[in-house]
C-alpha cells in the first residue's frame, strides 16, 4: 500500500477518535453527560476523552510521518498491518464507527420518560426486592389490632408514647437486611410531613413502602413525571422517576400511585409536585402505597432528571 493511502487511513482513525473524545468534552461541558449516565461514573469518562486524544494524536503523527515517507513502512515483524484494500470493507468498518457519533451529534438529548417506563414496567413498590429477602412483620399491628381481611386502608398506626422503651423498635421492626431501613424510617416518621428528596429518593419509597402500615395517614410530598397505563382509572396517575445505577441501559422506573380528580388535566411527562395523604390500596393485586392528592403544582424538570442510589445509607 502506499504510503499516502496509508496516511489517509490514518487521518481517518484520527479524525473519528477526535470526534469521539470532542462528542465527551461537549456533554461534560452541557452536563448532558448525566442523561446518560450517573455522576459517579463522569469522572471515568472523562478520562476515557483523554486517552482517546492521546491516541488520536498519535494517528495524527502517524498520518504526517506516512505521508511524508517515500516508502511503505514494515515493522519487521512479519506480519501486514495494512488496512484492507476493499473499498466496501473499510467503509463498512469506518461507518462502524462514524454512525453512532453522527447520530449522537445529530439527535436531540432528551431524558427518559413515559414510552420506556411503559416498555419496562414502572415499579410502584420500591421495597419489592428487600421484601424477598426478609419479610418483616407488619409494623404497628399486633394480632387484636391487626386490619380485617380485605380492609384496603386500614387504620393509621399509633404513634408511641414519648419516652416509652422501645416503641419504635416495635413499629419499625428489622433484621440484617432490613436494619437501615428500619433506622430511616424512624426519622422519616418523626417529620410531620415526608419530603422525598432527590439524594434520599428510592430509600425514602423503599422505608415507607417497606413499613407502609405505620405511615398511613402520614402527609408525603414527591416531584416526578406523570405516567399513566391504560389500566388505571381516570383518577390515577404515577409520580415518577427513572433510577441509575452506571448508566441509561440500566435504567429502572419507580414511582408512587396517585389520586386525585382532575389527573387526566395532566399530560404524560409534565413534571408536577404534589403532596398529599398516603394510604393503602391494591394495584394488579399488589398491595402498595397510594397517594390521595391535596395540592398539585406544576414543577420544572429537574437539571438531574434521574436519581440514583446513595452510596452514604445506612454508613
Amino acid at each position: 500500500m502506499s504510503p499516502r493511502l496509508l496516511s489517509f487511513h490514518h487521518t481517518i482513525k484520527a479524525l473519528i477518535l477526535f470526534g469521539f473524545a470532542g462528542y465527551i468534552a461537549y456533554l461534560v461541558h452541557s452536563d448532558r453527560i448525566l442523561l446518560y449516565i450517573a455522576p459517579r461514573m463522569v469522572d471515568y469518562v472523562k478520562w476515557s476523552a483523554l486517552a482517546l486524544y492521546a491516541v488520536a494524536v498519535y494517528q495524527g503523527y502517524q498520518a504526517v510521518r506516512t505521508f511524508r515517507s517515500t516508502h511503505e513502512p514494515d515493522c519487521d515483524c512479519g506480519h501486514d498491518h495494512t488496512p484492507s484494500r476493499s473499498i466496501l470493507k473499510n467503509t463498512v468498518v469506518y461507518g462502524l464507527f462514524l454512525l453512532p457519533l453522527l447520530l449522537g451529534f445529530l439527535l436531540p438529548d432528551t431524558s427518559l420518560g413515559s414510552s420506556l417506563a411503559a416498555k419496562k414496567g414502572m415499579n410502584l413498590s420500591s421495597a419489592s426486592a428487600v421484601k424477598k429477602e426478609s419479610e418483616p412483620p407488619e409494623a404497628g399491628l399486633s394480632s387484636s389490632n391487626a386490619a380485617a381481611p380485605g380492609a384496603d386502608n386500614p387504620p393509621p398506626a399509633q404513634p408511641p408514647a414519648k419516652g416509652a422503651s422501645g416503641s419504635l423498635d416495635a413499629l419499625f421492626p428489622s433484621d440484617k437486611f432490613t436494619k437501615q431501613y428500619a433506622d430511616f424510617a424512624k426519622k422519616l416518621y418523626a417529620s410531620d410531613q415526608i419530603t422525598v428528596q432527590e439524594e434520599w429518593f428510592i430509600e425514602t419509597l423503599t422505608s415507607v413502602d417497606l413499613y407502609l402500615d405505620a405511615f398511613i395517614g402520614k402527609k408525603m410530598q414527591l416531584t416526578g413525571f406523570v405516567y399513566r397505563q391504560e389500566d388505571m382509572k381516570d383518577n390515577q396517575f404515577v409520580i415518577g422517576r427513572f433510577s441509575i445505577q452506571c448508566c441509561s441501559a440500566d435504567a429502572a422506573p419507580f414511582g408512587v400511585l396517585a389520586e386525585y380528580d382532575r389527573a387526566k388535566t395532566f399530560a404524560a411527562d409534565t413534571w408536577v409536585t404534589v403532596t398529599g395523604t398516603l394510604e393503602k390500596t391494591k394495584f394488579n393485586d399488589v398491595e402498595i402505597m397510594v397517594l390521595k392528592v391535596e395540592k398539585v403544582a406544576k414543577a420544572e424538570p429537574a437539571k438531574t432528571p434521574y436519581v440514583y442510589p446513595n452510596m452514604n445509607f445506612g454508613a
